[in-house]
Formats: C-alpha cells, sequence, structure tokens
C-alpha cells in the first residue's frame, strides 16, 4: 500500500505546490503501479508544472526530464531518433551514427518523457509510442532493440478545448493512459498563488491577489467571454498593478488588467457589441465598485 496522504505532502512542501491535493494522490497512485499519466486541462491550470515536480520527485533531475512539444510537424524521428547521413556514410548503420530522440534517450537514461499536448501529434508519431508504453520496448531498425530502464515513465498532457491543429488520439494510445483531470483550483487557492508567484510582499499583498483573482474568475464566468484567463493573467495583472505608486487607483487597475489579459481570453463569436478592451474594463471596474473591495 502506497502512503498517499505523506507523498502528496512531502511534493506539495518539496515544490511549494499550493493545493492539488486530490490530482496529486492520483497522480502518485497512478506512477505507484506503473501507469503512464495523461494530464487534461485547460491552459494555464499547473499541468507542467505537476509532471516536473512528479518527474524530479521520483528520482529524476533536470538532465533525466525529456520535454516534447507536439505539432503537426513532429514526425517519428524527431520523437525516435534518427541516422545522422553523413555519419552512416563515414561509419555504416553503427551507435555513433545515430542521434537519438527525447523518447529514446528516456527510455535509455530512465526518467520522465513529457509530451506536452499530445492531441496536436500526428497519427504516425502516435504509433511510434505504442510498444514504449505498453511493453516498454522500442525497436530501432538497423540498429537495436531499447528496453526501457526501470525509472521511465510517461507524463501528457491535452487541452480539452483546443481545437485548432488537433488531432484525435487513437484508441490504442488513449488505452494506455490512466486519465487525470485538472481544473481550475478554488478562489481561496488561487489567491495564495498569485501572491506566491507574483512576489507580493507589501501591504497591500492580500487585497491586490484578491482582487486579481476575481477579475479572472469574472472573465471565465461572462456571457460574453468564450475562454477566460487562466491564473497566469492574474499573476501578470497582480505583478504589474504591485508596480504602480497608487494600487489603489481604478485607472492603473484597468490599465494593468488590459496588458495582462488581452491575449489571454477570448470573446465569443460574433460578440461585436463590445470589444475586448471595454469588456474587460467594465470587468475591472465592477470588481472595485463591490464593496468588499472599497
Amino acid at each position: 500500500m502506497v502512503d498517499t496522504t505523506r507523498l502528496v505532502k512531502e511534493i506539495q512542501e518539496k515544490y511549494n505546490i499550493i493545493g492539488r491535493t486530490e490530482e496529486l494522490k492520483q497522480i502518485v497512485l497512478a506512477h505507484a503501479v506503473g501507469k503512464n499519466i495523461l494530464l487534461e486541462g485547460n491552459v494555464g491550470v499547473g499541468k507542467t508544472t505537476l509532471a516536473k515536480a512528479i518527474a524530479e520527485y521520483y528520482g529524476s533531475n533536470d538532465s533525466n526530464f525529456y520535454r516534447v512539444d507536439c505539432s503537426e510537424e513532429l514526425l517519428p524521428h524527431n520523437l525516435v531518433g534518427y541516422f545522422d547521413p553523413p555519419l552512416v556514410i563515414a561509419k555504416g548503420y553503427v551507435e555513433d551514427s545515430y542521434k537519438y530522440g527525447p523518447l529514446a534517450l528516456a527510455m535509455i537514461n530512465g526518467g520522465c518523457l513529457f509530451i506536452n499536448e499530445i492531441n496536436r501529434m500526428p497519427e504516425s508519431t502516435q504509433n511510434s509510442l505504442l510498444t514504449s508504453l505498453d511493453e516498454a520496448i522500442l525497436e530501432i531498425p538497423k540498429l537495436k532493440t531499447i528496453r526501457a530502464h526501470k525509472s521511465f515513465f510517461v507524463v501528457a498532457t491535452q487541452n480539452p478545448a483546443a481545437h485548432v491543429g488537433v488531432t484525435v488520439l487513437g484508441e490504442a494510445l488513449v488505452d494506455r493512459f490512466i486519465w487525470i483531470n485538472l481544473n481550475y483550483q478554488s478562489p481561496e487557492e488561487e489567491i495564495l498563488i498569485i501572491k506566491q508567484e507574483s512576489n507580493l510582499n507589501s501591504g497591500n499583498a492580500d487585497k491586490i491577489a484578491k482582487i486579481s483573482q476575481n477579475i479572472i474568475q469574472i472573465t471565465r464566468e461572462s456571457t460574453s467571454i468564450r475562454r477566460g484567463s487562466s491564473i497566469r493573467g492574474a499573476i501578470d495583472l497582480a505583478t504589474l498593478v504591485n508596480q504602480y505608486d497608487n494600487s489603489d487607483s481604478s485607472k492603473n487597475w484597468v490599465e494593468a488588467s488590459v496588458m495582462a489579459l488581452y491575449n489571454k481570453i477570448e470573446l465569443e463569436e460574433g460578440s461585436l457589441t463590445q470589444t475586448k478592451k471595454e469588456i474587460i474594463t467594465n470587468i475591472v471596474l465592477a470588481v472595485l465598485n463591490k464593496s468588499d473591495f472599497q
């Protein structure tokens, strides 16, 4: 049996992770039984942060954390490796002629292969993963068969809201992962994260963090906005506001909010009555006018 409570607490303390107790428990359980992990969640919910923390906690370091950012241009040789033609001519099909990709390196050296946005990986490249995930074996034609190091494991992420440049994951690939969902954290936890990540040390730290969180919360609930801001928007906003001489000025809050959130929200299609700037401005003024923030 795995002492999940102790392990989760250790991970939270060691890597300054606020909350995510339930998700970390699920990750610890999945890793304990040797399963690969698929973290699903919107942009900015901390998928990469959790993946790196788990990778390091289970004995890896930065040199044993292999990251792959997926796109339609990610071909099998980018993931597995390839023979360098000039070296093949000079030396033949030997190991010195082969350039290992991140999948092969993670299997040889051990550690975590982190696949970011796996649903952007082309189907042909997805197929390159199957035997590695299922049997911990990777066949490299004309070279050798790699049997994975005992510490090799895979953490992948996907954003369910992404629509452009995505590929449906094959049933055979999905079947080899344990699925863990990450939603936005509670307002209370997000406020603590904002204070931590924005380095808010002034006397107004609580107020700045609370207002920043409330603003992004409303962007997620607004009927005019298709995709609201992640906590990154609040961190950027709080960091900017903290630099003003007067953090109580509504003019400063509006200016900082437009700067921080303009690229982090998407309006609903056909929403032509107001611009992004106007929508952000109205949200900020509504928050500032609440009695809680007087």
